[in-house]
């Protein structure tokens, strides 16, 4: 999970809802990005962090008992593992093309790790394995298969910097990434509180999207137990932010 410290609590957004925003993101881009097997990209984009380990596979606290945000939590070997294995095996049953985005995705997110892990290494071997036949399926070439992938982590990246609130003020311009286009892309605050990326590259000049959030007024936890079921009956908010060119 996402954990924000805020002066009036800690904002929690799940990697649930942080993959749904980074698909909400990728619909507003312009037509031409669109790939022809447009709904298996959304599907991959938006699922690409689904199937965590639960409360009850994973402790999701710090040593002191405070919500323990995703960069931070150094997951075991076997929980990565896992993870992967799971959100790949579910990808394969929606479409290969999703699979093999999503297959990429793991492969960026873990692959320097999985030199020092054997499980992973010959997990992550088999997935490039399988992307072959996936390219082979829908008659892409690597290059265009790598396309459609970096949009997918454009939109990745974009929403976790929103999610984290992590852009400057001051006028001051945060790289997204150079995913889309080969372009390097650039985050910042508009006029009016809103929000700006340069170059623009979605369809609509202007347009509003939300995600939605919850806010935690205590910060010492006992348990994974006692933080489950906090997070089940605190109030959920939503975030609206504002895009401008």
């Amino acid at each position: 999970m996402i954990v924000v410290h805020r002066k009036t609590g800690w904002k929690i957004i799940s990697h649930y809802t942080h993959g749904l925003f980074a698909g909400k993101l990728a619909e507003q881009l312009k037509l031409d990005f669109r790939p022809e097997q447009w709904l298996d990209t959304l599907t991959a984009i938006i699922e690409h962090d689904d199937y965590l380990l639960d409360f009850g596979e994973q402790d999701y606290l710090t040593e002191i008992g405070m919500p323990l945000d995703y960069r931070m939590a150094g997951e075991t070997d076997e929980e990565a593992y896992e993870h992967a294995e799971r959100v790949y095996r579910n990808a394969t049953q929606k479409s290969q093309f999703t699979a093999m985005l999503v297959g990429h995705h793991l492969d960026f997110l873990y692959s320097e790790l999985a030199e020092a892990y054997k499980p992973l290494k010959k997990f992550l071997k088999n997935v490039r394995e399988e992307r072959v036949k996936q390219r082979n399926l829908y008659g892409l070439d690597k290059e265009a298969a790598s396309t459609v992938y970096d949009l997918m982590r454009f939109c990745d990246r974009c929403s976790l910097i929103l999610c984290q609130d992590q852009v400057p003020t001051l006028g001051r311009k945060l790289e997204i990434n150079a995913a889309l286009g080969d372009i390097p892309h650039f985050i910042s605050k508009g006029g009016e509180d809103s929000i700006s990326v340069s170059p623009w590259p979605f369809e609509k000049q202007k347009f509003s999207l939300n995600f939605e959030y919850r806010l935690l007024l205590k910060s010492d936890f006992k348990d994974n137990d006692e933080l489950e079921a906090e997070l089940k009956a605190v109030k959920v908010h939503l975030q609206e932010i504002q895009f401008e060119k």
